[in-house]
């Protein structure tokens, strides 16, 4: 189930529609209905403001043929038919002219055009009234009441009613017919069934129905498409994430997407970066303890052969002249006394790689440290007939770090220099700034032994280096690293070699 979300965000996209358009069919029926109403209200009341203007300007002539009671004349009746909507007028006399052709035709139309509908279209339509006094006391009694106020006020009227005799609900407006004098003289009253209101909302409301399903339909494919773009991204993470659990961290996801889901994928990969460089150094941790422990085995088994082989041929009495006895006893002596180095060596490199295995720090000034290093470096270099000398830049330097482990790294590179460099030749110890460089002018290394110098168990195949255990420089180095120094190495074959450390900052002390 890969596109639940996309499932989800479509669901949620479409009952978004829905619901708006219910918002909006229902808004739009309320508004549209009664903004059609007053725009048909007002029209009726423009039309009935002609229709008395016309009557107005005619009503000279209609008075002197008919008297006040002119509503009788068939020109009222012309005016009816002229129109779309029913007119009718009332004189002074209330009389009330009705078309009764127009009644009749309006009964027909109204049986075809409602023939089953609701309650109000089955209602049925009374008989046109006898005369015209009769037709206006059986108008609707509050049509009756606006009718006079349109005479004793001149109030024009609205109302929504039923009307009996026009068989449906309809808009009635009044209007006031004013003589020269500003007197009224006649009211125009204007029908229109409200019905054909009605339908024109519902078609209207049809209209929009249909539009919106159209637009759910077009909404809910856009959703569709618009979901599966959206979340086609997550999936590819997500199989990527899959992968990742499975070590697979040469995957990479490559979105180019700015937004929250691009910086997601972009946090991922640089999670898998990352995985990938801590799986390379965990191999090359898993590679360096197995070189460790088969190092370690292989300098382990020479002294133990060594040893083991000497007490047997001891035991078994195949060495029996003194001076080969003193000379097996030696060998062993040698051999065991080669062990104990390597053990110690072992055991200060285990320290010093243990973050957790504290050193004793305290402010010191190196320059002493080089001096007292170099002192005792110069007896070794007896032997060779060594020249070995210090020159320093400046007689303090101070440092917060551990006198007794400086030393031993000072020590050690000394201690590499005499056993490769040649008799009578010299070493020099440089203090200048804040690099203390020292140099020697023995047989050097080859080109590729240079990067692995301060591996441990890594160390040259030459004569001068055969009892050797290959920690020495790897201890120099894990020293170096606890007191916040950098080491160089710099060395050519028969030239000699130069390791610089780099100081931390000297210490500030205040007086």
């Amino acid at each position: 189930m890969k596109n639940k979300i996309a499932l989800k965000l479509m669901l949620y996209f479409t009952s978004l529609l829905v619901v708006f358009g219910i918002i909006i069919g229902g808004v739009f029926y309320q508004f549209f209905k009664e903004h059609t109403v007053e725009l048909k209200k007002k029209a009726m009341m423009a039309q009935a403001r002609r229709i008395a203007a016309t009557i107005s300007t005619n009503l000279p002539i209609l008075e002197r043929n008919h008297g006040e009671g002119f509503a009788k004349s068939n020109f009222i009746n012309f005016i009816d038919n002229l129109n779309q909507e029913i007119v009718w007028v009332v004189d002074s006399e209330r009389n009330l002219n009705v078309n009764k052709e127009r009644l009749q035709r309006r009964g027909k139309q109204r049986m075809q055009e409602h023939h089953g509908d609701g309650a109000v279209a089955r209602m049925p339509q009374q008989s046109p009234p006898k005369n015209p006094k009769d037709a206006y006391t059986k108008l609707p009694e509050h049509i009756r009441e606006d009718v006079e106020k349109c005479f004793t006020k001149g109030e024009r009227f609205a109302v929504e009613d039923y009307n009996p005799w026009l068989g449906g609900i309809m808009l009635t407006v009044g209007e006031p017919v004013y003589d020269t004098d500003g007197k009224v003289k006649a009211v125009v009253i204007m029908h229109s069934p409200v019905q054909g209101l009605r339908d024109a909302v519902w078609d209207g409301l049809k209209i929009l129905w249909i539009s919106l399903l159209v637009a759910l339909v077009l909404g809910l494919v856009l959703s569709i498409i618009f979901s599966w773009r959206f979340t086609k991204p997550l999936n590819t993470m997500k199989d990527n994430a899959e992968r990742l659990a499975e070590r697979d961290y040469g995957v990479r996801n490559e979105l180019k997407q700015e937004d929250e889901v691009g910086e997601l994928a972009r946090t991922l990969d640089v999670l898998a970066e990352r995985l990938e460089l801590a799986d390379a150094e965990s191999q090359k941790l898993e590679k360096l303890r197995r070189e460790f422990i088969a190092n370690i085995s292989h300098e382990l088994r020479t002294p133990v052969t060594v040893i083991r082989g000497s007490l047997e041929a001891l035991r078994d009495g195949v060495v029996t002249e003194k001076e080969d006895v003193e000379e097996f006893h030696e060998q062993m002596y040698k051999e065991s006394l080669f062990l104990q180095r390597l053990i110690n060596d072992l055991l200060d490199l285990s320290r010093l790689q243990n973050t957790d295995f504290p050193i004793e720090k305290a402010p010191l000034n190196l320059c002493d440290v080089v001096q007292d290093a170099v002192r005792g470096s110069r007896r070794m270099g007896l032997e060779k007939q060594l020249e070995i000398k210090s020159e320093l830049d400046k007689e303090v330097y101070m440092l917060n770090g551990d006198y007794g482990r400086l030393r031993q790294m000072l020590m050690i590179f000394l201690h590499n220099s005499i056993k490769f460099s040649p008799e009578k030749s010299s070493i020099e110890v440089q203090l200048s700034g804040n690099k203390l460089m020292l140099i020697d002018h023995g047989c050097g290394m080859k080109a590729e032994d240079v990067p692995h110098a301060f591996d441990r168990f890594y160390k040259a195949r030459n004569e001068q280096n055969k009892s050797g255990s290959g920690l020495g420089l790897a201890i120099a180095k894990q020293i170096a690293l606890r007191h916040e120094m950098e080491l160089e190495l710099a060395s050519e074959e028969g030239v000699g070699t130069t390791i610089t450390v780099l100081l931390p900052e000297a210490l500030i002390i205040k007086e």
